[in-house]
């Protein structure tokens, strides 16, 4: 599993086995500020006003590259719409790991994508009607046992996370729509939104062991200045989220893989760097990966 460096950041931030948990300032659970935002409002039908963008610093565009008009946000029963669009996947920057070259035209039709990531006490209704296993006990850091319904639902099986979305009428999304709900028809932006602690909660910065949140994830939905051009939360940290794509290390065309032995997660979680929760940044894990720094989302078809 690649998740070594995952799993240094935890034993850097004191994670174990054991149960409860503790801000990394060494403060009590309830004063952990995460706790103290207000839950996300209720989404209106159509909101013509898109959310705040990342600065130039985090989604700054190649030279003479076309840039489009900012997409429309239209939100229908908590998920954001994504038009049929053509766009460009992956990334022209030499600096950025193999697994995200070369980039690749991808022509997607219309879907609808969560706004937020699933939440515990989404995923408990699902547990409750035996629809759904309850996550693994893989960590002190798993948040089903944290006691706050809005936090994001971690420690869950890739199978796991496609059974809640069958039950809720949906599917895992295709890797190629998370990525234009994350980054919108632009290329060469590298973040959703703001990118550090403002809307970002992952890692402080590449090489300082400690998060955004402390020793969990925020809640769900609630720092809105990281929201993507459509209005989808939490996509670059707070947990890393799967989709149904079987992982290949180098992508040649569109067409996702039809096999393999691990699957792909993108966005990065509270435990990574902020390196590796750009928008063309991906990760996998294998059938049984369930740590605390993996959640999900769903989709359906538009």
């Amino acid at each position: 599993m690649r998740w070594a460096r995952a799993l240094s950041v935890a034993a850097c931030l004191g994670l174990s086995s054991s149960a409860g948990h503790a801000r990394a300032d060494g403060a009590e659970p309830d004063d952990d500020p995460s706790s103290a935002v207000p839950p996300p409002p209720t989404a209106s039908a159509v909101s013509p006003t898109p959310p705040p963008r990342a600065s130039s610093a985090g989604s700054a565009r190649p030279a003479g590259s076309a840039t489009a008009p900012p997409p429309r946000v239209v939100v229908k029963d908590g998920m954001a719409l994504i038009p049929a669009t053509r766009f460009t996947m992956g990334t022209t920057d030499r600096a950025a790991p193999p697994n995200e070259r070369p980039p690749r035209t991808v022509s997607l039709p219309a879907f609808y994508i969560d706004r937020t990531e699933v939440k515990v006490g989404d995923y408990r209704q699902c547990v409750d009607r035996r629809a759904c296993a309850a996550p693994q006990r893989s960590s002190a850091a798993c948040t089903w046992e944290m006691g706050d319904p809005e936090l994001p639902v971690s420690c869950v099986r890739w199978a796991d996370a496609a059974s809640y979305c069958r039950w809720a009428g949906k599917r895992l999304p295709r890797e190629a729509e998370w990525e234009l709900a994350a980054r919108g028809p632009n290329p060469g932006v590298r973040y959703p939104g703001q990118p550090g602690c403002g809307g970002s909660n992952t890692m402080l910065t590449d090489t300082t062991p400690r998060s955004c949140s402390g020793k969990r994830p925020w809640r769900v939905g609630t720092h809105p200045a990281g929201a993507s051009p459509f209005g989808v939360h939490d996509l670059s940290g707070n947990v890393e989220e799967w989709v149904s794509d079987f992982y290949v290390e180098t992508v040649t065309d569109a067409a996702a893989p039809r096999a393999g032995a691990s699957h792909v997660l993108r966005g990065g979680g509270w435990m990574t760097i902020p390196t590796a929760a750009r928008t063309t940044a991906r990760n996998w894990g294998s059938v049984l990966e369930a740590g605390p720094n993996v959640g999900f989302r769903c989709a359906k078809d538009g």
